[in-house]
Order: structure tokens, then C-alpha cells, then sequence
């Protein structure tokens, strides 16, 4: 077998390495025949032999959906009185996404060594920040279990989010890339061998079937230009999207654009309330809960909003009179988080505030896609009438010239 080791050489300096052995105990006495202090062995001879699909499905994402699941059940084993390390073995075994077996599997040997739950899957990547401070508090509070109840609550609720976004988007993208590729092999292929076939007759041609021809010819022998138009407009929007510069200023276009501004406004909205009230019902200090409310927001306007309701709440300022004075929240949204913060019920105004985004997004969308079906219908046969015209209006001009 293949061992990776550390040890601590005489001077106190940790080293590393790989080395052979048969076994655990006999690279533990090849390494203090070295004059060196055995510290920890990794047998790397399984992952050696690792499959490329192992190490694709390692390397695969995770959904909510996984995550939520594996929480509601290892919350659910701990209540019926499974300790821990049982129930993370059990859920390590049973788990279909591997990447996520695998970090199960990292947490249970860390916990296993005395580290606690939320320290290790601190460890794992899979594992956000946010999920790692509701297992903590509930650790701290005595209450794991209904901690992890609240934060697999809490993933379902975002998966539903994301679904929504998910179908109001997957359908216009569906109907207009098949739109564009109707059009595309109209402009390509078909109209420019009519332009030949009208050309050698000497028809004269109307404006817009000229106007037609010339852009299907210009796209059939020049496609690579209106591509690399396409793929610059999108690299930069990307790239002014991701530039600490620019961010904000795309930020704010995002939320002010007609129709989809609104949708990432409330979308936005609904993700942020829902976490700060899991965080804070999860027992998370204010503080703590507002900076990574912030952190989850994606938009510059709205985490900078968080992060001075944050300040705010460091000088003692209450958090509803901070909502009022931002701009960017509605009034409503003010008022109940004030009410929430004078009967001590914050996260259940909270969440009634998340909920109430939620819905709003959902009429939004449910709107949208009803309008957005008979516009796309009159696009694409616009587009259509507009080819079909202009092939056959030349058509019907030489027929009339010839009676």
C-alpha cells in the first residue's frame, strides 16, 4: 500500500511525503527509523485506483435538493436517538450524489476524531458558511436536530425559488432558440438561392425583398462577424458583471430593466428575507446574520442595504427604522420587520415577508408567461411573413408581368 505521510523531523519543522508499506504500522516504524515523529498516514492506494467517472462524480455539483434531503435525515436520525457518527455513516452509505457521500464520509472521520459537526464540515466545500452557522447555534443551544430541521426547511424553501426562476425562464429560451434557428436556416440556406434563381432571371426586385436578400447574403458569407458580435456582447456584460468597477453600475441596470428588473428585484428579495429569518430563528447573532444576508443577496444595491442595516444595528439602531431609511425596500417590509423587533417574533416577520416576495414572484411570473406565449407567437411568424413576402412578391410581379 501507498501512504501519504506527515511526521515532525528533529527540529520541530513538519515534513511530508509519500511512501510503500504494508501496512499503517510498518510506515509508522519506517518513519521512526528516520529520526522522525509519526503525525498522521492517509492510505492513497484506494484513490489511486479510482475510476475517472469516481473522480467526475466527485467533482459534479451538489443540489439544494440533495443537501436538504441529507439534512431533514440526519436531523431526523438524531431525534429517534442515532448518535451522530452512527447516523453520518449510515447517510454516507446511503447518499446517491457522490460528491456529497464522499464529504459525509471526510465529516464522520472528523467527527469520529472529537470535532464537532459544524468544525467538521467547515472541512468540506460543499458546505456553505451560512449552513455551517445554523448547525453551530443549534450545537451551542442544545438543539441539533431541530437546527438541522430548520435549515433543511430552509433549502427547500430556496430550491422552490430556484425551480420558479427555473420554469418562467425555460420556456421563452426554448421557443426563441428554436425561433432563431428557423431563421437562421431561412437566411442561410433557402433565400440565398432564390436571390440566385431572381438574379438570372433579371426580375426586378420590391425594397424589402431586397433589403431580405442582402442580409441573408451578407449573413451566409459573413456569419463569423454577426457571431463574434454575439459572443463579445456576451464576454463583456460577464466581464462587467464580474469587475469590482463596473459591478454595481450593472447591478443597478439589472434592477431597473423593464419586465426581468422587477423578477430579479423580488427574487432577490425573497432569498435574502428567507435566509436572514433562518438565521436568526437558528439562534445566529444579529450581526453575524446580517453580514452573510449580505453576502447571499448577489447584488450590489441590495447587499450594500444589508450591510448598512448591519452598521446600523452595531450602534444600536433598530432594524426597522434602517429598512425605512434605505429606499430600497418597500414600506410594508419596514413596518413588519418593526413589529417583529417589538414582540420578539422578528424571524416569523421575517419569513411572512419572504413568503410574501415569494407570491408576488409567482403572479409575476404566471403574468409574464401569459403575455410572453402570443408575443413570441407573433415574433416567429412575423419573422416568417417577413421571408415568405419577400420570396414570393417577385413571384407574383413576374407572373402578372407575363399576363
Amino acid at each position: 500500500m501507498r501512504f501519504k505521510y506527515k511526521a515532525r523531523n528533529p527540529k520541530g519543522d513538519t515534513v511530508s511525503g509519500f511512501m510503500a508499506a504494508e501496512s499503517q504500522e510498518q510506515a509508522a516504524a519506517i518513519i521512526r527509523q528516520r529520526g522522525l515523529v509519526p503525525l498522521s498516514f492517509e492510505n492513497t492506494t484506494q484513490k489511486e485506483r479510482e475510476s475517472i467517472m469516481d473522480r467526475l462524480h466527485k467533482i459534479s455539483t451538489v443540489s439544494l435538493k440533495d443537501k436538504a434531503v441529507l439534512f431533514r435525515q440526519l436531523a431526523t436520525m438524531i431525534s429517534a436517538g442515532i448518535n451522530l457518527g452512527g447516523a453520518l455513516e449510515i447517510l454516507a452509505g446511503q447518499t446517491r450524489n457522490k460528491r456529497l457521500a464522499s464529504s459525509v464520509k471526510e465529516v464522520k472521520k472528523q467527527v469520529d476524531g472529537g470535532m464537532s459537526l459544524s468544525g467538521a464540515m467547515r472541512t468540506q466545500k460543499v458546505f456553505s458558511l451560512l449552513m455551517i452557522s445554523i448547525v453551530r447555534a443549534g450545537e451551542e443551544g442544545g438543539v441539533l436536530d431541530s437546527s438541522l430541521q430548520r435549515l433543511a426547511t430552509f433549502l427547500e424553501k430556496q430550491q422552490e425559488l430556484r425551480a420558479k426562476i427555473y420554469s418562467a425562464v425555460s420556456y421563452p429560451a426554448v421557443v426563441v432558440t428554436f425561433a432563431l434557428g428557423v431563421v437562421y436556416i431561412l437566411v442561410t440556406f433557402i433565400v440565398p438561392r432564390f436571390a440566385q434563381v431572381f438574379d438570372s432571371m433579371g426580375i426586378e426586385l420590391p425594397g424589402v425583398t431586397s433589403i431580405t436578400f442582402n442580409f441573408a447574403i451578407w449573413m451566409s458569407e459573413k456569419w463569423y462577424v454577426f457571431l463574434a458580435g454575439v459572443v463579445t456582447f456576451v464576454v463583456l456584460v460577464i466581464a462587467f458583471n464580474r469587475m469590482k468597477a463596473t459591478k454595481p453600475v450593472m447591478d443597478r441596470i439589472k434592477l431597473k430593466l423593464p419586465v426581468v428588473g422587477d423578477i430579479f428585484y423580488k427574487t432577490i428579495m425573497a432569498r435574502t428575507n428567507r435566509t436572514l429569518a433562518a438565521l436568526v430563528e437558528a439562534g445566529v447573532p444579529i450581526l453575524m446574520s446580517l453580514e452573510m444576508t449580505s453576502e447571499v443577496a448577489g447584488n450590489y444595491v441590495i447587499e450594500k442595504a444589508y450591510s448598512d442595516m448591519r452598521e446600523a444595528a452595531r450602534r444600536g439602531q433598530a432594524l426597522g427604522e434602517t429598512v425605512a431609511k434605505t429606499g430600497v425596500f418597500p414600506v410594508m417590509v419596514g413596518h413588519m420587520i418593526t413589529i417583529g423587533e417589538q414582540t420578539g417574533r422578528l424571524e416569523e416577520m421575517l419569513s411572512k415577508v419572504a413568503d410574501w416576495f415569494e407570491q408576488e414572484l409567482d403572479e409575476k411570473i404566471k403574468r409574464l408567461t401569459s403575455v410572453i406565449e402570443p408575443l413570441l407567437i407573433i415574433f416567429v411568424g412575423g419573422i416568417v411573413a417577413l421571408v415568405a413576402s419577400a420570396i414570393f412578391l417577385p413571384i407574383v410581379g413576374a407572373i402578372q408581368a407575363m399576363l
